[in-house]
């Protein structure tokens, strides 16, 4: 393992170990949980939300917003994998996988995001919609570069999901701000639960131990 790989912003593998030793030693410890925290938010601000920044920006309304749904869609299975404390595998019969750190499915792990949590659950709590969601723009971004079912991706409307005659809009500045409003939540919630601050320590030793 490099120590000097940078995992978040400027900070390395070495960095995460360091502060490891007295995280483990002292799980109840705001100070250091707000260090640790750090390496979250920078991780996704750097390698994501100031990319976004960068688009909106320079923005034409020309569809650049297909770009910013694709970036915050790559990041809402990362978001829900840190509360868990697994990373993905593609298992096999000879390579089966270990369900206390690790996952297969992609699917489960999005709707629940969007259904479990603040704001997104305010949405998204509509039987079938974090499905519809996944399936036509999540997938359908990811893969073909465009959505489906009637899907369509705006900025002018009031809030995140909005159904307008046959078609379900996003709007995708609400939904950037939706994704900081639950890192501010996910923050409140790490320091007071140990459940997800070993989470956290298993989801960032995974990310050193694959880097």
């Amino acid at each position: 393992m490099d120590k000097n790989i940078k995992i978040a912003g400027e900070l390395t593998i070495g960095d995460w170990l360091r502060l490891k030793v007295s995280l483990e030693s002292d799980l109840g410890k705001d100070t250091l949980w707000c260090e640790a925290y750090d390496f979250f938010e920078k991780r996704i601000c750097t390698r994501y939300l100031k990319p976004i920044e960068a688009i909106e920006k320079y923005s034409d309304v020309e569809g650049e917003g297909f770009a910013i749904t694709t970036i915050i869609c790559s990041l809402i299975e990362a978001l829900e994998s840190f509360r868990l404390g697994k990373v993905y595998k593609r298992a096999s019969k000879g390579n089966p996988l270990d369900e206390t750190k690790e996952y297969f499915k992609s699917q489960p792990i999005f709707e629940d995001f969007l259904k479990n949590h603040e704001p997104f659950s305010a949405h998204f709590a509509v039987d079938g919609l974090a499905n519809n969601f996944y399936e036509n723009v999540r997938c359908a971004v990811l893969h073909e570069a465009a959505t489906r079912s009637g899907w369509k991706i705006r900025i002018d409307t009031t809030v995140l999901v909005e159904k307008h005659n046959e078609s379900l809009i996003l709007n995708r500045a609400l939904f950037v701000d939706a994704i900081k409003q639950y890192m501010c939540s996910y923050k409140a919630e790490l320091l007071r639960s140990n459940e997800l601050k070993q989470a956290f320590i298993k989801k960032l030793d995974s990310i050193c131990e694959t880097a």
